[in-house]
């Protein structure tokens, strides 16, 4: 089996307490073994989102699995968006 290369879009609910810990979330997404890189960027009106770049192995499942790890590190992870995909 092969890897793939995903390159997400990760959005962070916004809370009513303030703006979300975006450098917090995004460490410890940065922490996960498949991820190369991570970075902060601007959305919208002052609004953020975390870029996230996995190398992610090939098979029934895996992708999904990486998102649901994603998702539960944090309440506020709103939403998963993949934004490229391709083969190493």
């Amino acid at each position: 089996m092969g890897h793939v290369v995903v390159k997400y879009k990760v959005t962070i609910n916004q809370s009513d307490e303030g703006s979300p810990d975006y450098d917090g979330i995004a460490g410890r997404i940065d922490g996960f073994d498949e991820v190369q890189a991570v970075e902060v960027k601007p959305l919208a009106f002052g609004m953020m989102f975390i870029e996230v770049q996995a190398v992610l192995g090939e098979g029934d499942g895996i992708v999904d699995a990486f998102e649901d790890k994603v998702r539960e590190i944090d309440p506020l992870v709103e939403r998963i968006e993949a934004l490229e995909m391709g083969r190493l």
